[in-house]
C-alpha cells in the first residue's frame, strides 16, 4: 500500500506512532477509517517500517501521492489571457495551500516590470518569479512549508512584486521560455530549460536596470525558510545599493529638469513681456497715426474752409474810395498783426471771415475791441 492508497490527502495530518501489540490488532487498525493513521514498529520501538517492504519504492510513492492530490491543473492550458491564467492560478494555489500565501500579480509579465521597475526609483521594487511544478516531488512542501510561511509572505508583500507561472503543461512551458529568450536573453531560458523536473519549483529574483532586466539568483525548491529568506535579503541588499544610486541620479535630473523649466519659464515670461511692450507700442503707434490722421483731416478740412472764405471775400477797398472807409489792425495771439480796409457799409461777417481766413476761424477765436474791451 502507498500513501495516496492509504487515505491520506492533502494538505495536513495527524500521524501518531505506537507500539505493535499483536498482528490482529495491526490488521484492525489498518482497516479503520480516521484521520490519526497508526505507524507500526518493532517491539524496541527504534525502527520504521519501510515502503518497500510493500513491494513500492520511494518514487512511486511520491509520485502516486502528487497525482492523488491534484484536483484541477494549476493553470488552464494555452490560455489566451495572462491575466486570466493567474486568476485561476491564484484561486487554486489557494484552494490547495491556503489564504496565507505572496499576493501574485494580476496580469502580463509586461505588466508585471512595468509595476516593479518602470516607476519613480522610490517606488520600485524587485520582481519575483515563482515557476510551479505539479510534477516535482518538492512542489507541495515548497508551497506549504516555505512559499506559505508568514514571514515569507510579508517580506516578499513589502519588497517584492510576485509574479507566477506553471510550467507543468507543455505548451505553458513553451510560452514562459519564450517569454524569458525575450525579457532576460537566451541564457536565462537555456538555464531554465535545462532545469530537471526534479529541481522545481523555480523561484527567479529579477532587478530592473538602465539597459536590461538582470537576474540575480535562481532559487530552486529543495531549501529551506531560513536559506529563502536569506537569499531575498541578499537580493535585497543589492537592489538597495543601486536603488540608492538611481534615487540620486533621478533626483539631480529632476533638480537639473527643474532649473531648466525655471529658466524656460523665466524666457516664457520675457517673451511674454516683450510681446506686450511691443504690442502695447504697436498700439500706442497706431493710436497716434490715427490721432495724426485726424489731425491732418482737420487741418485740410480748415485750410479748405479759410481758401473758401479767402476767395468769397471782397476785395479791398483803396484808400481813396467814394464810400467811407475803416482801416482795421487786429493783434493775433502770437503777436502779429493783421491790417485790411473795410467799406463802412460791410457787414461785421466779413471782418470774421478775414480773420477766419488767416486761420483764426470764429468759433474759436474772439474779436475783441481794445477800449472799451468787449466782444
Amino acid at each position: 500500500m502507498c500513501l495516496a492508497e492509504s487515505g491520506l490527502s492533502y494538505p495536513c495530518h495527524r500521524l501518531t506512532v505506537g507500539r505493535r501489540s499483536s498482528p490482529a490488532q495491526t490488521r484492525e487498525q489498518s482497516e479503520e477509517q480516521s484521520t490519526d493513521v497508526h505507524m507500526v514498529s518493532d517491539s524496541d520501538g527504534d525502527d520504521f517500517e519501510d515502503a518497500t517492504e510493500f513491494g513500492v519504492d520511494d518514487g512511486e510513492v511520491f509520485g502516486m501521492a502528487s497525482s492523488a492530490l491534484r484536483k484541477s491543473p494549476m493553470m488552464p492550458e494555452n490560455a489566451e489571457n495572462e491575466g486570466d491564467a493567474l486568476l485561476q492560478f491564484t484561486a487554486e494555489f489557494s484552494s490547495r495551500y491556503g489564504d496565507c500565501h505572496p499576493v501574485f500579480f494580476i496580469g502580463s509579465l509586461e505588466a508585471a516590470f512595468q509595476e516593479a521597475f518602470y516607476v519613480k526609483a522610490r517606488d520600485r521594487k524587485l520582481l519575483a518569479i515563482y515557476l510551479h511544478h505539479d510534477e516535482s516531488v518538492l512542489t507541495n512542501v515548497f508551497c506549504s512549508q516555505m512559499l506559505c510561511a508568514e514571514s515569507i509572505v510579508s517580506y516578499l508583500s513589502q519588497n517584492f512584486i510576485t509574479w507566477a507561472w506553471d510550467l507543468t503543461k507543455d505548451s505553458n512551458r513553451a510560452r514562459f521560455l519564450t517569454m524569458c529568450n525575450r525579457h532576460f536573453g537566451s541564457v536565462v531560458a537555456q538555464t531554465i530549460r535545462t532545469q530537471k523536473t526534479d529541481q522545481f519549483p523555480l523561484f527567479l529574483i529579477i532587478m530592473g536596470k538602465r539597459s536590461s532586466n538582470e537576474v540575480l539568483n535562481v532559487i530552486q525548491g529543495n531549501t529551506t525558510v531560513d536559506e529563502l529568506m536569506m537569499r531575498l535579503m541578499a537580493a535585497m541588499e543589492i537592489f538597495t545599493a543601486q536603488q540608492q544610486e538611481d534615487i540620486k541620479d533621478e533626483d539631480e535630473r529632476e533638480a537639473r529638469e527643474n532649473v531648466k523649466r525655471e529658466q524656460d519659464e523665466a524666457y516664457r515670461l520675457s517673451l511674454e513681456a516683450d510681446r506686450a511692450k511691443r504690442e502695447a507700442h504697436e498700439r500706442e503707434m497706431a493710436e497716434q497715426f490715427r490721432l495724426e490722421q485726424i489731425r491732418k483731416e482737420q487741418e485740410e478740412e480748415r485750410e479748405a474752409i479759410r481758401l473758401s472764405l479767402e476767395q468769397a471775400l471782397p476785395p479791398e477797398p483803396k484808400e481813396e474810395n467814394a464810400e467811407p472807409v475803416s482801416k482795421l489792425r487786429i493783434r493775433t495771439p502770437s503777436g502779429e498783426f493783421l491790417e485790411r480796409r473795410f467799406l463802412a457799409s460791410s457787414k461785421l461777417q466779413i471782418v470774421f471771415d478775414f480773420v477766419a481766413s488767416k486761420g483764426f476761424p470764429w468759433d474759436e477765436y474772439k474779436l475783441l475791441s481794445t477800449f472799451p474791451r468787449r466782444d
